[in-house]
């Protein structure tokens, strides 16, 4: 499983779904997706970040996704 580039999103990607076990990956159209089995809404993960600041962006994409089930689909709602 080749979800991005980046070794650290890779290791911060595989440490939270041995955390949490409901969080999976799927392909998406461009983006791999850490998709919460139980409100089916997701966050995508970036397969060759640019930013400096991924790692702490995406921790905190996870632990909400993880905590409260809000993702990408809840962010666009509002």
């Amino acid at each position: 499983m080749m979800v991005s580039n980046n070794t650290d999103v890779r290791t911060l990607v595989r440490g939270a779904m041995k955390q949490y076990p409901w969080l999976t990956t799927e392909p998406g159209s461009k983006h791999w997706r850490l998709r919460s089995e139980r409100t089916q809404d997701f966050i995508p993960i970036p397969f060759s970040p640019s930013e400096h600041r991924v790692i702490k962006h995406l921790r905190a994409q996870i632990r909400r996704l993880a905590k409260t089930g809000d993702g990408f689909i809840a962010a666009k709602r509002s």
